[in-house]
């Protein structure tokens, strides 16, 4: 029997709930849970509007590092191509390093919010919801800017600065990241719930690792990456903030359907 996960399902992690559920305010629910996306996407909107001094600068630096990179991605791609610079190590590396983004980054933060649920741990499961929350905004984001830019990957074989915009070609999307963009989602949402420096290097770091295989297996250009770590980061970050400014609580229980082959968790967020 083929089993599949539904898109149904990661929809279910941002429901919100009070209470018991009944038939006659599903509708409510699903208002809640999106409104909370909508939410977290006008809070993106408006930011610039509430930046300080502090946030301009490092929106700046962000910024300048990003387009550094652009001027340079012909070369840095050259030496990520270089065989000197590859090895047996570094290709084991990059094939485990490739599972820490999506779609296999959803199955662990499902995992980890599980365990949660079985351990009744709920910084687990509110983590867990969060990190769902933070990569359907921060995917939804980068998919757009993707096939609104078309840049050609590097296999494309037609350099950094090609762009065909809206041409929906798989080897026109390599701006920015995905899988950089979702690793830095999910990683900021850990680093941001648990406050911990330790639990930071570790996300960051395995966020970082991803990245780093894009490049190496000549998936993207530096800038690529670069910019979708930004993006990931401001998002994830964004909605903790939102999450602790709300100070809503979250329980998990298990979602499965045998007969459709539909296997996940249900996420309740209470106010």
């Amino acid at each position: 029997m083929k089993y599949s996960i539904h898109v149904l399902v990661i929809c279910l992690s941002i429901m919100t709930v009070r209470g018991n559920l009944h038939a006659e305010e599903n509708e409510s629910f699903l208002g809640k849970a999106v409104g909370n996306i909508v939410e977290d996407f006008k809070y993106l909107a408006t930011s610039p509007v509430r930046l300080d001094t502090k946030s301009a600068l490092i929106t700046l630096g962000v910024i300048g590092v990003g387009g550094a990179l652009y001027a340079y991605d012909d070369e840095i791609r050259d030496y990520f191509a270089d065989s000197s610079h590859h090895s047996s190590f570094q290709d084991g590396l990059a094939n485990t390093a490739e599972i820490l983004g999506y779609p296999y980054t959803l199955g662990i933060v499902g995992i980890y919010g599980g365990s949660g649920y079985l351990m009744k741990n709920e910084k687990m499961q509110e983590t867990a919801l969060l990190s769902y929350e933070s990569f359907l905004v921060a995917e939804s984001i980068c998919v757009s800017v993707k096939y609104a830019s078309g840049r050609a990957r590097p296999k494309r074989g037609r350099g950094p600065y090609s762009y065909d915009p809206f041409s929906f070609k798989t080897s026109d999307t390599a701006f920015p990241s995905g899988h950089a963009t979702s690793a830095f989602s999910i990683a900021s949402v850990f680093a941001g719930e648990y406050e911990n420096p330790w639990v930071g290097v570790l996300a960051y770091g395995l966020a970082c690792l991803s990245g780093w295989q894009r490049l190496y297996d000549d998936k993207h250009w530096a800038s690529d990456v670069w910019f979708g770590a930004a993006l990931g980061t401001v998002v994830g970050r964004s909605v903790v903030y939102l999450h602790k400014k709300t100070d809503g609580k979250v329980s998990l229980a298990p979602l499965v359907d045998p007969p459709n082959g539909t296997y996940g968790l249900l996420v309740q967020l209470k106010f």
